[in-house]
């Protein structure tokens, strides 16, 4: 019953209109991290990114006021070892969308600047290789949560 519960709130934030940015049909939607403790230097954050246009989109670089660097990170299994590779861009295609979740590719937060507490929440920017920028708001959750999505 716990479980649910939790499974509910992240519904409720996965299709709450405020957690939806958007630069020109280009839309962050999602996003979210789990909460850290005081001694936690790193953390991941994930969101679903929507190319809704006929047009590529080049994220060039990502900023956040919680951690000294905000990187791309996509994850590469090599001889059954699992290791995280920082992208310099992602480019999303014409009508592609973009999944960053647990196990896979995400955005990894280093030097963390504070605690990250469940319930609150951050922005991070996504820069644009034509200058436009976007602040997408993140959602830091219970860390009993992250069971339901690593296995």
């Amino acid at each position: 019953m716990r479980n649910f519960k939790y499974l509910c709130i992240l519904f409720l934030i996965f299709f709450n209109n405020s957690a939806k940015t958007k630069i020109n049909n280009l839309v962050f939607h999602g996003a979210y991290t789990f909460e850290t403790n005081s001694a936690q230097k790193a953390c991941a954050v994930y969101v679903s990114i929507f190319n809704n246009t006929k047009s590529e989109f080049v994220i060039s670089s990502l900023s956040t006021d919680v951690a000294e660097k905000a990187e791309i990170h996509d994850v590469i299994l090599t001889n059954e070892i699992v290791r995280m590779k920082k992208l310099d861009q992602l480019t999303i295609q014409p009508n592609e969308q973009v999944y960053f979740q647990p196990g896979g590719s995400h955005i990894m937060l280093m030097n963390l600047k504070q605690e990250l507490a469940d319930g609150s929440s951050f922005f991070i920017t996504f820069k644009l290789d034509d200058g436009r920028e976007n602040k997408v708001k993140v959602m830091v959750l219970n860390k009993k949560l992250r069971e339901n999505f690593i296995e």
